[in-house]
């Protein structure tokens, strides 16, 4: 076998050993969750995916709010001005309203759904239901009735609602199942999906932020509603989204220290049932998802900032990885990195579902991980870490000593210079960037320049269920770009054939460059390391030395390593 056929037969054994064909999926484990009643829905088809006591009936506390707003939409006008009397000022008024004010429905209807503020609750019923000047009981006992009508317009045979806030009453009861149905009915309403997947609201003097936590920590939350009393305990509703797909879900009877914790396994789990990837088909969608999210703004010039995958540079292939069902795992190169689903019915959290890999750190080192604590030796490699294709350097290779390199202090002002010759030295006028070094992390002994840190911490628009809004580029940033592996250094190195001064510092699973002269949003950029590695595993195969999962022929050769002390 001549050497090039060698090579592509060991590319090929690399990335399509395996055939495509879904797993069997087994029985997916049932969560374990505080709650006393849950549901999983289907939002697009309605299909109950899972259920515990979901059609037994409980207080439903402030989730009644989703009702009121729906029925407040349909009867109402969003410009009508309401003035606030003191019978609205009931308990639990968060949405902080004042007695003689004069605030529009629309306000009321945020006040409402973000704060879940009582007192928004019965300013509306009362002023939709026919007085918005003036106290009047019988309107807001007409309202409550409509939402009684309503209830029986969607068949929810097992609601009864007695006020339109939610707090504890002989006669207010709900299902788990009917607010599932009563949810997947609001959200046909496009103004109600506006005011409930809204992070923020500011207008006639107020401002309200949305009381739903779970939108910080799992990807994909269109929206949701929380609630507490007594009788319902701790109450959520949420809806998210994720590759083409939305799942309600909703909780009563849970616990202060789990509610948000139950939302998300449930989310998995109806994930699992849904739509788990387990074919080469759905793990793709998943990872367009995810790209989607972050990069389809910056594609569609809607917004100015780096792109954080880029472009994908092939479709789905399966990498050898010991330990798993076949010993591999499906993976998808993209420009910026890799996205990788190593067990696709794993029950974990859905931020830790799609991983990165640590490639940066595989580059530096030239050990390849195959396996939880298996790795193969390969060459550190040899291709510039920033600046053109063309730059001198420095390589991956060539930071490899500097892996070991002590930490700057916290607070330093960052002017280390990495010379082309590998060495490091101190140079006063790199103090004018004002980029200060960090707090090493004990797992690595290095600390987060201030510049990395701060994009790390960046918030901005992502696509979710087609609409943009406000959210945590990275989250979680260990997930994205892992622990910092290097120190921050100053190289001169060719950008867009122009020498610059830009800043370089790897993390496990990224490196990024801060070039001080870039326009605002490209001033930090993720480095093309997809491309990289797969160039890399490209130049290890000319030698044959390159570990697969098979030996394609028996002409080309094959190694493998273990260790059971390197890190993940």
């Amino acid at each position: 076998m001549s050497r090039w056929a060698c090579v592509l037969a060991v590319l090929v054994a690399l990335l399509a050993l395996v055939p495509s064909q879904a797993l069997a999926a087994p029985p997916v484990p049932h969560p374990a969750v505080a709650a006393t009643h849950w549901i999983v829905m289907d939002a697009d088809t309605g299909t109950v995916l899972d259920g515990v006591r979901q059609h037994d009936r409980t207080a439903m506390a402030s989730l009644t709010k989703i009702m009121t707003a729906l029925v407040a939409l349909e009867r109402g006008d969003l410009d009508q001005t309401v003035r606030i009397v003191q019978s609205d000022l009931i308990g639990e008024a968060t949405a902080e309203l004042e007695k003689d004010q004069q605030v529009t429905l629309r306000t009321l209807l945020y006040g409402l759904l973000l704060r879940s503020g009582n007192d928004a609750a019965m300013a509306i019923a009362r002023a939709v239901g026919g007085s918005p000047e003036s106290d009047d009981p019988l309107a807001r006992a007409r309202f409550v009735g409509w939402m009684n009508d309503k209830a029986r317009e969607l068949e929810l045979a097992d609601t009864h609602f007695v006020n339109p806030h939610g707090l504890d009453a002989p006669g207010h009861y709900t299902t788990v199942y009917d607010l599932a149905v009563l949810t997947r009915a609001a959200l046909a309403n496009p103004t109600f999906v506006a005011i409930f997947s809204a992070d923020r609201y500011e207008a006639e003097g107020f401002t309200y932020e949305h009381g739903n936590q779970l939108p910080k920590r799992y990807p994909g939350v269109i929206g949701g509603k929380t609630g507490w009393t007594d009788d319902a305990g701790l109450c959520l509703i949420e809806v998210a989204e994720r590759a083409g797909h939305r799942l309600i879900v909703v909780l009563v009877g849970s616990t202060f220290e789990h509610w948000y914790d139950d939302a998300a396994r449930l989310l998995d789990y109806g994930w699992a049932l849904l739509d788990p990837p387990v074919s080469d088909e759905a793990a793709g969608r998943v990872f367009a998802w995810w790209r989607e999210r972050v990069d389809g703004p910056v594609q569609a010039g809607l917004v100015q900032r780096t792109w954080l995958w880029g472009e994908p540079l092939g479709p789905v292939a399966h990498e050898p990885y010991a330990g798993t069902r076949g010993g591999w795992r499906r993976v998808q190169y993209f420009e910026k990195g890799r996205m990788e689903i190593t067990d696709p019915l794993a029950a974990v959290d859905a931020r830790w579902y799609v991983t990165g890999g640590r490639l940066a750190w595989e580059l530096i080192t030239g050990r390849r991980q195959v396996g939880e604590r298996e790795f193969s030796t390969l060459r550190p490699a040899d291709l510039p870490v920033a600046g053109d294709p063309d730059s001198p350097g420095p390589t991956y290779a060539e930071l490899r000593p500097l892996l070991s390199a002590p930490p700057l202090p916290a607070g330093t002002r960052v002017a280390l210079r990495l010379r082309p010759d590998g060495l490091v030295r101190v140079d006063p006028e790199l103090e004018r960037y004002e980029v200060t070094a960090g707090a090493p992390f004990p797992e690595t002994g290095h600390g987060v320049a201030s510049v990395f840190a701060a994009f790390l911490e960046t918030r901005g628009p992502v696509l979710v269920n087609g609409s943009l809004r406000e959210e945590p580029l990275f989250n979680p940033v260990l997930a994205l770009v892992g622990l910092p592996i290097t120190e921050a250094y100053w190289v001169r190195v060719p950008v867009g054939g122009q020498e610059r001064d830009v800043l370089l510092q790897c993390f496990e699973r990224r490196c990024l460059t801060y070039t001080p002269d870039n326009p605002p949003g490209w001033q930090v950029e993720m480095g093309n390391i997809g491309r990289h590695y797969q160039q890399w595993l490209a130049s290890q195969a000319t030698s044959g030395s390159i570990w697969a999962m098979a030996a394609p022929s028996p002409g080309c050769l094959r190694s493998r390593m273990l260790d059971a002390d390197s890190p993940r």
